[in-house]
């Protein structure tokens, strides 16, 4: 099931989708599953979900190891935690948004870890982009200790996070995301039912080999163009109305209209993302030889020195291969476009 989606006032009901009302005002409607949160993990993601969270009702208690990014959500309304343990104590909820496989592991059962810290009536919400193995071991050894818990990685951009419009693709029951959708709907206008604890990440993982494949097809296309003779503003506006349309040319603007490759989503943790789906792909003996190619130009991205820049950085390595610099002409893409729309 889907619940939400931006197609409508309530959200159009797409197989499995539920909806929500108004994304980014989201309020809770009961106090039955509780409203005391412990969360992990407040950076360029998890910053923006805590004060949506905060937004719906819910007391938090958030706990990460960079002290700026844990002031900023204080600054907010959350209580700031000393350690995991601290965070999860007593909470109804625990939603963890941190980087990856071994620090979800970590977080769960390491020293101060939220799984012996935390009530067993409480529901922990996986929300980092991990690969489905891990998140399966992560679940059974919960549900051995008799807590329940959720496999809801985040779809979509910082931007999204800090306005309440994730989507979550989750595994999991029924009746523990039925506990727990209020909370989630603070933070996403789309939840997608997605089956058994493992699947939410498989979805994340299908998603971002996706959508890191096409970004590097696009970086090697209009670098081939501007070295042909073409303008970049022609080529986008073309691409615009053909199958071509990579939303990258409008999630990206800074990069294409500035040359501006500050973060966003770090090729460091592009290039995790598309590791894990390589090898997700390799245990059920899936070929992805298309997505292969995007891997090898996302590490070496990495291995020159631009992992905490843009994934956009991958337009620096194809650049320097031509011998062109790929920009827009006007510092505007899709301009014309624009002054359409608001016509």
């Amino acid at each position: 099931m889907v619940i939400g989606g931006p197609d409508s006032q309530r959200g159009r009901i797409r197989g499995k989708i539920w909806p929500r009302d108004r994304p980014g005002t989201f309020r809770r409607e009961s106090r039955l599953a509780g409203n005391r949160v412990g969360f992990i993990g407040v950076g360029i993601m998890g910053g923006g979900m805590v004060r949506n969270v905060l937004k719906g009702g819910y007391e938090v208690s958030a706990y990460d190891p960079n002290p700026e990014a844990l002031g900023a959500v204080v600054a907010a309304g959350a209580r700031a935690a000393t350690s995991v343990a601290d965070a999860v104590a007593g909470a109804d909820f625990v939603q963890v948004v941190v980087p990856g496989p071994r620090d979800v592991e970590e977080v769960a059962f390491g020293p101060d870890g939220a799984a012996e810290a935390m009530p067993k009536s409480a529901i922990f919400i996986q929300h980092a982009t991990i690969d489905p193995a891990t998140m399966q071991s992560v679940g059974a050894r919960l549900a051995e200790m008799g807590i329940r818990c959720l496999d809801a990685p985040c779809l979509r951009s910082p931007k999204d996070a800090a306005d309440g419009v994730l989507g979550f693709p989750v595994g999991g029951d029924r009746a523990t995301l039925d506990a727990a959708r209020e909370l989630l709907l603070c933070c996403a206008d789309t939840i997608y039912e997605t089956g058994a604890i493992g699947t939410g990440s498989a979805l994340k993982l299908v998603n971002n080999a996706l959508n890191l494949t096409i970004l590097c097809a696009a970086v090697e296309a209009v670098t081939l163009g501007v070295k042909s003779g073409l303008e970049l503003d022609m080529m986008v506006e073309a691409f615009y109305h053909t199958p071509a349309r990579a939303k990258h040319f409008v999630t990206q603007r800074p990069t294409w209209e500035k040359r501006d490759f500050r973060p966003g989503f770090m090729t460091l943790l592009a290039h995790k993302d598309i590791r894990l789906a390589m090898q997700h792909a390799a245990s059920l003996e899936v070929p992805m030889t298309t997505s292969a190619a995007a891997y090898a130009l996302l590490a070496l991205t990495e291995g020159q020195g631009f992992g905490r820049d843009s994934q956009t950085s991958v337009l620096k390595l194809i650049e320097a291969a031509a011998g062109v610099e790929v920009k827009s002409e006007s510092g505007r893409l899709l301009a014309a476009l624009d002054e359409t729309a608001n016509d």
